[in-house]
């Protein structure tokens, strides 16, 4: 017979490891051709931002972010009326906002599988882990390489490139998407591991009668 000190901290454990299924899912660097559905009902990630390229940021991401809150961001790219993402990728939200410098100094930030950039007046995006990048002002290096995504953050242009596809600032036919998840929804190593001990505990206490 298990004790009741057992019992409930099993109890607890099994409750933890029951909401961790249901958790969000943080994709671990740039992924290409990601269904929408995937993103938002499998992974449990919320749209709060959406515009054609052709629309301008302003000169930072704060109106883009305006409708936006979560622990997490992720920068997505998609053909207008497309339920396919090209190309996206996600990090904790100070991560994907850590200030990089408004040159083209070649200074990423590295998060969660990717390379990050951010600057107010001058460019947004990332590359992937390990590349690097040639923001003038967005990124124009690897041209054939698909794990790429940048955005001006000016008032007079848009966004540039969504993976292999650049020269896009006055196009209406790709969207640039944002989309947020909260921490709370991401299950925490923490909680794996107390409930590993739980079950650890459990076998050596039958081993021990």
């Amino acid at each position: 017979m298990l004790n009741k000190a057992v019992k409930a901290g099993l109890g607890v454990a099994l409750l933890a490891a029951s909401t961790a299924a249901s958790a969000a899912f943080i994709p671990y660097g740039p992924q290409n051709d990601v269904a929408v559905n995937t993103v938002t009902n499998t992974w449990g990630w919320s749209e709060c931002y959406s515009s054609t390229y052709a629309t301008p940021l302003g000169n930072s991401a704060d109106a883009a972010l305006a409708n936006c809150s979560g622990d997490y961001l992720m920068l997505a790219a998609r053909r207008t009326g497309s339920d396919v993402f090209e190309v996206l990728a996600a990090a904790g939200w100070d991560d994907v906002l850590t200030d990089t410098g408004a040159a083209d100094n070649g200074v990423t930030h590295t998060a969660n599988g990717a390379e990050w950039y951010y600057a107010d007046n001058w460019s947004w995006g990332f590359a992937g882990l390990g590349d690097s990048v040639r923001k003038y002002q967005c990124d124009t290096a690897g041209g054939g390489e698909r794990d790429r995504l940048c955005w001006h953050t000016f008032d007079w242009v848009g966004g540039y490139r969504a993976g292999s596809y650049t020269g896009l600032n006055s196009s209406t036919a790709w969207e640039k998407v944002i989309l947020v998840a909260n921490a709370m929804d991401v299950p925490a190593p923490a909680t794996i591991a107390l409930f590993g001990l739980g079950l650890a505990g459990l076998g050596l206490r039958r081993r021990a009668k």
